[in-house]
């Protein structure tokens, strides 16, 4: 299944941000909103808890009032006292609206109609017709029972309270539990949502570092495809553009030189017939001067000859290298069989090889790591001294295969292992020994060793030289 991508890569970065914020904002809009239930439900309560107690305590005030005003009547019959009381009962009956507004149970609601309805018969018969003062004080005495109805209700407004706290708390709880979830929640979505952007911003990322990679290698035959957005796969398609640049680069360098030795193999074969003809005095005897110019004409032809042979053999290895064939290999028999066909050489130095090789099967192409092999062995013989000993260790460590092979010869200066592995590089132990050299086999290991996805490396030694090819190998198999 392929990801759809956005049009340009900054549209996916926005996308990317815009998918992580969204859930960061549900989380908080959903707080808000319950922070603002929850401050509503405070106001509420504390609204009705401070509305209902101001109107009971009002309550109270009236209903003392009105019974002091009907006490103060049946003493004086002051019809100004009645009058008051009138006043109060007004009082009173608005204050009872008010109170029935707050939000109170059914069972505060019916104690407080009832409440009403008593009150109003004793106003009834203190106001209808003529009001004795024997009477009043009788009814005084009714007003004095209904102020302990009075206490009661003063009494459910600590209910009240209580219960608007509880549906607060249960409120807040609510809130933390919803916070405490989207958390949870959000949490793995957020990580998830991100995990998933990086890979859709890192997977063309590394198609294109893979794609750099394998035409640094010299990997050139395989296309460049860049899954992602559309400016991305512009940059793929120009990389593919220029990996079939450098192919067609590639083969005409190859056809060019292929050419160039064909027609130099000619000239140079007559060159040295005629050289060789001269030397053997087929056209009459030579003098001294004129034998030392044949020889240094039979010497530097031979050794142009090497050179094109040399780096025709190197071009067709080079085009080799990007082709690699995976095999399981034993270890000792290759190493041994490498070691055996530069047996003629090593006895006419008189040059020990001691092999260290374990009995193992590798996944490798064993005609590449042949190769390697071979050519480090010929770099030791060229540069050891006679009678000395070259020792070759094929080891395994952990998913990697070390290939060590070390000499007694005069080793590589350390202004020169940056430059070893170039090709037709000659150092100076070349010139100081006069060790006649293609320059190209340690180049012909460098472009072998990362064909296997491995490096190859110069290691600090005394006297000599030491070289460490270290190569990935993710089968191993006992013998």
């Amino acid at each position: 299944m392929r990801l759809r991508y956005p049009q340009t890569f900054i549209n996916l970065i926005l996308l990317g941000f815009t998918l992580v914020a969204l859930p960061l904002a549900l989380a908080l809009f959903t707080s808000a909103v319950s922070m603002q239930k929850l401050a509503d439900q405070s106001k509420r309560a504390v609204y009705h808890s401070v509305h209902y107690a101001r109107g009971s305590r009002s309550l109270a005030e009236e209903m003392t009032r009105m019974e002091r005003l009907l006490r103060q009547y049946a003493v004086l019959g002051d019809q100004e006292l009645l009058s008051g009381y009138q006043a109060s009962h007004q009082s009173l009956r608005n204050t009872i609206a008010e109170l029935a507004r707050a939000n109170l149970d059914a069972g505060l609601v019916e104690q407080l109609r009832a409440f009403a309805e008593r009150e109003q018969s004793v106003y009834l018969r203190a106001t209808l017709g003529v009001l004795l003062p024997e009477h009043a004080d009788q009814l005084a005495e009714e007003l004095s029972g209904l102020n302990r109805m009075v206490d009661m209700l003063l009494a459910h407004g600590d209910t009240l309270t209580e219960r608007e706290v509880a549906t607060t708390q249960q409120m807040a709880a609510h809130s933390r539990d919803v916070v405490r979830k989207q958390l949870w929640l959000l949490v793995p979505v957020g990580v998830a949502v991100i995990w998933g952007f990086v890979l859709m911003t890192s997977r063309p990322i590394r198609q294109i570092e893979r794609a750099i990679g394998a035409m640094g290698e010299g990997n050139l035959a395989d296309p460049i495809e860049i899954d992602g957005p559309q400016d991305l796969k512009r940059l793929g398609e120009r990389l593919d553009w220029l990996r079939e640049q450098l192919r067609q680069v590639e083969d005409q360098k190859t056809r060019f030189l292929q050419q160039v030795s064909h027609d130099l193999k000619t000239p140079l074969a007559a060159l040295r017939e005629g050289a060789d003809l001269l030397a053997e005095g087929t056209l009459g005897e030579l003098s001294a001067p004129q034998q030392e110019v044949m020889q240094i004409l039979q010497q530097n032809s031979i050794k142009l000859q090497r050179q094109i042979e040399s780096l025709l053999q190197f071009s067709e290895l080079q085009a080799q290298a990007v082709n690699v064939s995976y095999s399981l290999t034993p270890l000792r028999p290759l190493a041994k069989k490498v070691v055996a066909a530069q047996q003629l050489t090593l006895l006419g130095k008189s040059i020990e090889v001691e092999l260290n090789c374990p009995n193992l099967i590798v996944e490798t192409d064993a005609d590449k790591l042949r190769v390697i092999l071979d050519n480090l062995l010929s770099n030791a013989i060229r540069y050891a001294p006679e009678r000395s000993v070259i020792r070759i260790a094929l080891t395994q460590q952990e998913d990697l295969l070390s290939i060590d092979v070390v000499d007694a010869g005069p080793g590589i200066a350390p202004e020169e292992r940056g430059r070893i592995f170039e090709r037709f590089y000659h150092g100076s132990a070349d010139a100081g020994r006069g060790v006649k050299s293609s320059g190209l086999g340690l180049a012909i290991v460098a472009e072998f060793a990362r064909a296997l996805r491995g490096t190859v490396a110069v290691l600090e030694n005394s006297p000599g030289a030491h070289f460490r090819v270290t190569i990935p190998n993710d089968h191993w198999t006992g013998q």
